[in-house]
């Protein structure tokens, strides 16, 4: 035998060292790992939520909703009161932030009744691009 077991320099005390460390790194890179897969499904879960908020805030406008991959269209074919229905077309803005407002019209001739009917609005919105 050559000198003690584990002496500070030696070949045997450095792999040991080396081997708690990988061991070491290799923990923590699992855990950040498991941690990126928990934030993923959170952000997802969140997505979903943001769009029932705002189909919710839509669907509380009244008047006709369609919704499609590229956003929604809210149509009411008649807004008796017209601030409050601005409003709500403001305020669904607001619910909807991950949407942009591609297309408004409020007015006689915005609605399916044509000119000289009732005063329509019509509200299209379209996702924004990642």
């Amino acid at each position: 035998m050559t000198g003690p077991l584990f002496a500070l320099g030696s070949a045997r005390t450095t792999c040991i060292a080396l081997s708690v460390c990988g061991v070491l790194f290799a923990g923590i890179g699992a855990a950040l790992h498991i941690r990126s897969y928990l934030l993923g499904e959170a952000v997802a879960e969140g997505g979903s939520r943001s769009d029932a908020v705002c189909l919710g805030a839509a669907r509380r406008m009244g008047g006709e909703l369609t919704v499609t991959p590229e956003g929604l269209r809210v149509v009411l074919p008649d807004a008796i009161d017209q601030r409050t229905s601005l409003t709500d077309a403001s305020g669904l803005l607001a619910f909807c932030p991950d949407m942009a407002l591609s297309y408004f019209c409020m007015g006689l001739s915005c609605g399916p009744g044509g000119p000289g009917g009732k005063v329509s609005m019509l509200v299209e919105l379209t996702r924004k691009p990642l």
